[in-house]
């Protein structure tokens, strides 16, 4: 066998050169260049040949031999076909690791005895050197970036040791001058290896230091990261993986639904969930939030926006298209198969779930630039929203009270785009119902009706009267009423609250003087069927509140108050003494609630609306609250009452005069004997003129 010699290689060096590591690695003998072009046709094959690759860079000791076979390694056509790109930027890194990590161990045992002391090998500084100059030769930028990320995070996990800290330092400047390069090189490039730059920077983005980070060209790195990531075929393909899934659904005996996972489509997704990019979406999606806050030009942003949008939108619109969105998460146990609900529709989910948490970390980031006045505020602020608006079938699905970022990007948007009334009656005119007036059968268009409620409510203070009267009520009341279907529950809490928000308006008195009876008389149809006694009292209290003075609605509708607590008193002498179901669980701020009847649960209600009468009002209702906690059956739930009543006395909730008010009812007008004792001293019997009251201490 000729032994092969790099052409720097001086006659006399006795150094083993790529030859002998290739014949101690492969029968055959072949040298090099016959290493690198046998990584051909079969996935398995070229895995087992980079494993000896890797083994090979450890084994040389000649630098000229290593940085010829990192330049071969990052020319090889074979490696980079199209067909298996994604594939090899990740062996190709992984090659570069690992031999760093294999060079570091070596170099430490390289002091023990056992050693061979005749075996010479490279030093790690030198080792380094050597790759990094054959990764210069011939090969594009974008490969350099890889090599300089495979050894940056092989030194990583080896905790830095071993490499001179001037030489780490010169890698990471070089990955930033090569990934800028190769950015400005952007025209010139294919999506193809703009993902192995991509990944690259992701891959190590968070080892590198701040100053080293900021010099990234921010400008030409965002568009090309959101790019890749979202709209190409080594990303999220914009979506366009959900509608081919309907064609793969088939109806099974039994009425249930199946998804084959050998169906192309089910493929699909796997490819998609395997590929580089998506991936490493949680870095992906840190780098691209960091690139935000580093932004000079503003249009960057402004374009930034725009394909959110673009990628959302485009993610509703293909979900609509399979019949996985027809289905309510409440029902896929009924209509969905066994094996379609165990692995393809998990992973389906997966998938989405990490695209709407990139897409809201990056969009967390962005609220810094909206808040610090880098975005047009009513414009892109309402792009956010609509942004959300079109991931809300993800979203509403894992609860959005879980993600914290979700509601900072959520009420910053909202907050920003109220400070502009006009914009927000033309983004709410955009995102209302399609149908307004009854309840759609789509689920998808049921999250959007939610997602609609849900922002009306924060904005129902900065609309005029008119718009509420017209945008706002059509689109909450077929949602008032649900006849107890659970998939409705969250549009009915949301459509409550939108009302509640509409009365409590100052500037809506003619509205709430019109809509608080009817609205009222609503409630009480529902309780206890759909609204649990929490949400039913603070309703309640609500409107009492805003029909109380100084309420100008109280000026129009003075009796409005006492007509809403005589319905509560007559409803608590005929509500049943049984406990309610779900009572006595957690509710939903996690804390304990007590256990209740609909009798108690009215008392409550009526308890809680004390501190909103007006003082006359007040002297009226302080014994009639006082007798009708004693129609409470239970013994322990006429306690809880009674613990309750004494709070609302004692524990501030009242304001100064009324304070006084239930001071004097409870010392002297015999209140703690009514509550207390259950004994009315204000009912006596008929008496002569001038007899005594058998409490009277005469």
């Amino acid at each position: 066998m000729t032994r092969f010699k790099h052409k720097k290689c001086p006659e006399q060096c006795k150094a083993p050169c790529i030859s002998d590591g290739v014949q101690r690695e492969f029968e055959s003998g072949y040298g090099y260049r016959s290493v690198i072009g046998n990584i051909a046709t079969h996935i398995a094959e070229r895995i087992r040949l980079l494993e000896s690759v890797t083994n090979l860079f450890t084994l040389l000791s000649n630098p000229s031999n290593v940085s010829l076979l990192t330049s071969q390694l990052l020319s090889a056509p074979a490696i980079w076909s199209i067909p298996t790109y994604g594939q090899s930027i990740v062996r190709v890194v992984n090659v570069f690791a690992s031999a760093s990590i294999r060079v570091i161990r070596r170099q430490e045992a390289s002091d023990d005895s056992r050693l061979d002391a005749t075996r010479r090998s490279l030093g790690l500084n030198d080792w380094t050197v050597a790759v990094v100059k054959g990764a210069s030769v011939g090969a594009p930028r974008s490969r350099h970036v890889l090599v300089f990320a495979g050894l940056l995070q092989g030194f990583e996990n080896q905790r830095r040791r071993g490499i001179s800290t001037s030489l780490h330092a010169q890698i990471q400047d070089a990955l930033i001058t090569a990934t800028n390069s190769s950015l400005r090189e952007s025209a010139q490039r294919s999506n193809v290896t703009d993902q192995g730059l991509i990944f690259a920077v992701g891959l190590i983005f968070d080892t590198l230091a701040t100053r080293r980070k900021t010099h990234l060209d921010h400008d030409l790195l965002l568009p090309t990261l959101t790019s890749a990531v979202f709209f190409s075929d080594d990303g999220l393909r914009q979506g366009y993986f959900l509608s081919p899934i309907d064609a793969d659904i088939v109806e099974e005996a039994g009425q249930k639904f199946h998804w084959s996972i050998k169906s192309p489509s089910y493929r699909q997704l796997q490819s998609v969930t395997s590929s580089p990019l998506v991936a490493s979406l949680g870095r992906l999606s840190r780098v691209a939030a960091f690139s935000v806050g580093q932004v000079k030009d503003t249009a960057v942003l402004t374009r930034l926006l725009q394909d959110s949008f673009e990628f959302s939108r485009s993610l509703s619109l293909q979900w609509r298209q399979n019949k996985l969105s027809e289905i309510d998460a409440s029902e896929e146990m009924l209509f969905l198969s066994e094996e379609t609900l165990r692995t393809p529709v998990p992973l389906l989910w997966r998938v989405l779930r990490i695209s709407m948490f990139a897409i809201v970390v990056i969009l967390s980031s962005c609220t810094g630039r909206l808040l610090s006045g880098d975005f047009q505020g009513e414009h892109d602020a309402a792009q956010m929203l609509k942004i959300l608006r079109h991931l809300s079938f993800i979203s509403f699905r894992l609860g959005t009270d879980t993600l914290s970022q979700y509601s900072f990007v959520y009420l910053t948007a909202i907050d920003a785009l109220s400070q502009y009334p006009m914009h927000v009656e033309g983004f709410l005119a955009d995102i209302r119902p399609a149908e307004t007036g009854r309840i759609p059968q789509h689920p998808l268009d049921r999250s959007m009706d939610l997602y609609f409620l849900n922002a009306a409510e924060h904005f129902a203070f900065v609309l005029d009267t008119n718009t509420a009267k017209e945008l706002l009520l059509p689109a909450a009341s077929p949602y008032l009423s649900v006849n107890g279907d659970p998939r409705l529950i969250p549009m009915f809490e949301a459509a409550h609250s939108v009302m509640l928000a509409v009365l409590a308006t100052p500037h809506n008195i003619e509205l709430a003087a019109c809509q608080v009876a009817s609205y009222a008389n609503l409630l009480f149809q529902v309780f206890p069927q759909l609204l649990s006694p929490r949400q039913f009292g603070l309703a309640i209290r609500q409107l009492v509140r805003l029909t109380s003075p100084p309420s100008k609605v109280s000026e129009q509708r003075p009796l409005l108050p006492s007509t809403l607590l005589e319905i509560l008193h007559s409803r608590i002498e005929s509500a049943t003494p049984r406990l309610l179901v779900g009572s006595g669980t957690v509710d939903v701020d996690g804390n304990n609630a007590e256990p209740m009847s609909e009798q108690s649960a009215l008392v409550h209600a009526l308890i809680d609306s004390l501190p909103c009468l007006a003082v006359e009002a007040l002297e009226d209702w302080l014994p009639t609250t006082a007798r009708s906690i004693r129609l409470i059956k239970d013994p322990a739930l006429r306690n809880a009452a009674k613990l309750r009543f004494w709070e609302v006395l004692s524990n501030g909730e009242m304001d100064v005069n009324r304070a006084a008010v239930c001071v004097t009812w409870w010392g002297t007008k015999g209140g703690r004997e009514l509550l207390l004792y259950e004994r009315d001293d204000t009912v006596s019997a008929p008496l002569m003129s001038g007899a005594l009251n058998e409490s009277s201490k005469l």
